[in-house]
């Protein structure tokens, strides 16, 4: 294998895509629901202000995660946003 091919397969830049087009948009979804969930108001205010958290997240995300070093990267980017944001939802639940 030539040092390029294995170059470009050490940087996964179909998994940084893949980060970037499916993980970004889930992880600002998530990150809506907690403010919308954790906000001391309820009704339309909630949802307004989670709505609109949604967008910033997602383009933040989806100029950030392209330039990840890799595709494990990126999507570990992704994860430590969802997997604290969906835990505290979990619990929230739960109560």
């Amino acid at each position: 294998m030539s040092a390029e091919r294995a170059d470009k397969a050490a940087n996964h830049s179909v998994a940084r895509t893949l980060a970037t087009v499916v993980g970004a948009p889930l992880a600002a979804f998530a990150v809506g629901a907690a403010v919308m969930a954790f906000l001391p108001m309820s009704g339309p205010w909630a949802f307004a202000l989670g709505f609109h958290a949604v967008l910033p997240v997602w383009v933040g995300l989806a100029c950030a995660l392209p330039l990840a070093r890799s595709g494990r990267v990126a999507w570990g980017v992704c994860l430590a946003v969802m997997v604290p944001v969906a835990l505290a939802l979990a619990v929230r639940g739960a109560r």
